[in-house]
């Protein structure tokens, strides 16, 4: 630190000496009695002076450790704010928010880190999964046989694997992507089971929809399609030959329930309070013949809750599940736009 610098830093401390010195030189001199000698005054004038200059130089040392240590840290390669103590209350209120700015960055570092984790994790269990449809075509093809049924389920797999990537993607930008419009929601089902018909003609599943057509919600019909498909598919998985599956909808005071309910494998109790957690297969997940990612529950209850929706479970293992969408009534939906 250049002492000029710390000059121009304590100037308004100089102005006041000299002004406070000069009012007391005035203040004598139109003294009519001059009742003090003007010795005096000179000695007044050099030992407060003096004084001035030993104050300078001292806190000029102190100041100048003190910018010396703050240089150390600053081109040190560690960056981790290991600051030297504050000399006085606002170098400590800088101290404090450098502190609280390194905790939040440190904070967003982390999490960023879990999400990188998360989505390697991600995008290698969905190539592994990925496979399984696309050498399972490439059988069929080679076979003697037409198998254009099995081959079609196999694209249909795929395909709901690649949709199932592009939602993950899009996501964390979800209020750049959304319409919300009054959507009928016999429509999405039928377009949903339309789109898995051939698993449910080669498991023999039996469907009812008791969902009327004049039953309308507010939401985005493109993001509620992918939630509806991915609880089917689930449903459609996890449910034996000759089991069924039931759309149907409830409506109570402040919301609407849709309820995809199915007579499966059913989930253990022990697992219900997780489905909804990112990568999470839980028991069924961990079955050889069963394999899955643990997204399609994460992202349907993710995107249902910035569409102002949100999921629950119930199930009994050995029995089936019930999954329920809440459709809240009066629900301030431009508040998507903020999540």
């Amino acid at each position: 630190m250049r002492f000029t610098k710390y000059l121009k830093e304590n100037l308004r401390l100089l102005v006041f000496y000299f002004i406070l010195m000069g009012f007391i030189l005035l203040t004598i001199c139109f003294d009519r009695q001059n009742r003090v000698l003007t010795s005096n005054v000179l000695y007044i004038i050099f030992v407060s002076f003096f004084m001035l200059i030993i104050y300078i130089s001292i806190d000029y040392y102190v100041q100048f450790q003190h910018i010396k240590k703050l240089l150390f840290v600053k081109d040190s390669e560690d960056k981790t704010p290991i600051l030297p103590s504050p000399m006085d209350y606002r170098d400590e209120i800088y101290a404090q928010i450098i502190q609280m700015i390194y905790e939040d960055f440190m904070k967003m570092a982390r999490v960023t880190e879990t999400d990188f984790k998360e989505n390697a994790e991600f995008m290698t269990a969905w190539v592994h999964e990925i496979k399984t449809p696309i050498t399972t075509s490439k059988l069929l093809l080679e076979s003697e046989e037409k198998g254009c049924d099995s081959l079609k389920e196999e694209i249909e797999k795929i395909d709901d694997y690649v949709e199932k990537v592009l939602c993950y993607s899009r996501s964390n930008s979800f209020s750049q992507d959304y319409i919300l419009s009054e959507v009928s929601i016999n429509k999405l089902i039928k377009e949903s089971i339309k789109k898995h018909s051939i698993i449910f003609i080669k498991k023999h599943i039996k469907l009812i929809n008791k969902v009327p057509e004049t039953l309308i919600i507010d939401t985005d019909k493109k993001w509620l399609l992918f939630i509806i498909d991915q609880l089917l598919s689930n449903s459609l998985k996890y449910t034996s030959n000759g089991g069924s599956i039931i759309f149907k909808h409830t409506e109570a005071e402040k919301e609407v329930l849709l309820i995809v309910e199915d007579t499966g494998i059913g989930i253990k109790s022990e697992d219900i309070n997780r489905l909804f957690k990112k990568s999470f297969t839980g028991f069924n997940g961990r079955n050889e013949n069963l394999k899955a990612s643990g997204m399609g529950l994460y992202l349907s209850q993710k995107i249902a809750k910035k569409l102002g929706h949100y999921i629950t479970l119930e199930s009994e293992y050995g029995k089936g599940t019930k999954v329920i969408i809440h459709f809240l009534k009066w629900d301030n939906y431009y508040d998507v736009t903020k999540m």
